[in-house]
């Protein structure tokens, strides 16, 4: 081997060891929050108002399940129906069952069917559940609209602990 090959060889191992006794270079994480799979299944209690038909002091009581399924990326659906029973009238109100579908910030949808005990005749409802409420719109089967609210004891559907993790920068 040559003087010069020699040096070269020299140069390149002290660069070589130069750069490997510097520190690593630091890459900027950013945090991303997710979420696992949740299914949830509660029972609820709650008082009904609706228009025409309740009173402010002798509202409806209701009795519910809700059925959820949340997703990883926090969207949730499922199933909610209820069964009112009227103060008012002292009787069987109407039974519900409606789809849900939605996330908690924004809202959650439902829409369903039901049957009125005291009208004898079919519901169909729409409306947007949220934390400890729900406000719907239905006709029943003599085609008259009606306008309910209900506060009753579930927060929102899906609430549970995120994980947050430093995932690089895409």
């Amino acid at each position: 081997m040559t003087i010069k090959s020699n040096l070269l060889s020299l140069a390149t191992v002290g660069a070589l060891s130069l750069l490997a006794s510097q520190p690593a270079m630091s890459v900027p994480f950013t945090p991303t929050t997710t979420f696992a799979e949740h299914n949830e299944t509660r029972g609820y209690i709650a008082f009904q108002w609706f228009t025409g038909e309740t009173s402010l002091t002798k509202p409806n009581i209701v009795l519910g399940l809700r059925q959820t399924t949340t997703d990883v990326s926090n969207k949730i659906t499922g199933y909610d129906m209820s069964y009112s029973y009227s103060l008012e009238k002292s009787t069987s109100d109407a039974f519900r069952f409606g789809y849900l579908d939605g996330k908690c910030s924004g809202g959650l949808a439902t829409v369903g069917l039901g049957y009125s005990f005291k009208k004898a005749a079919v519901l169909g409802f729409v409306g947007m559940t949220g934390s400890y409420a729900k406000a719907f719109g239905e006709i029943d089967g003599n085609k008259n609209l009606g306008a309910g609210l209900e506060l009753n004891t579930l927060r929102c559907a899906g609430d549970r602990e995120s994980t947050t993790t430093a995932l690089p920068p895409t």
